[in-house]
């Protein structure tokens, strides 16, 4: 997260929650990619994940969009800590 907010990238947590594990990308307000994949060597390699990708579907994007930004609000900012 360091990484992320030290390059001007705006970070948030959220504390309401024990695990955040969403992990959802919307691209174009219409494209959308869900799933317990995460983006590391152990995922791609030697895990079982599942990811879905719905395309075109600007409602279901929609919601999505909804969704983070929901708990997007709920956060607050990130400092470095170095």
């Amino acid at each position: 997260m360091n990484l992320l907010a030290n390059a001007g990238i705006p970070v948030r947590t959220v504390s309401q929650f024990k695990i955040m594990h969403d992990k959802v990308i919307i691209a174009d307000g219409r494209d959308v990619e869900v799933g317990s994949f995460n983006y590391t060597r152990a995922a791609d390699r030697s895990n079982s994940e599942n990811v879905i990708v719905i395309r075109g579907d600007r409602a279901i994007a929609q919601r999505y969009l909804q969704h983070w930004e929901s708990r997007w609000q709920m956060g607050t900012d990130w400092k470095p800590t170095y």
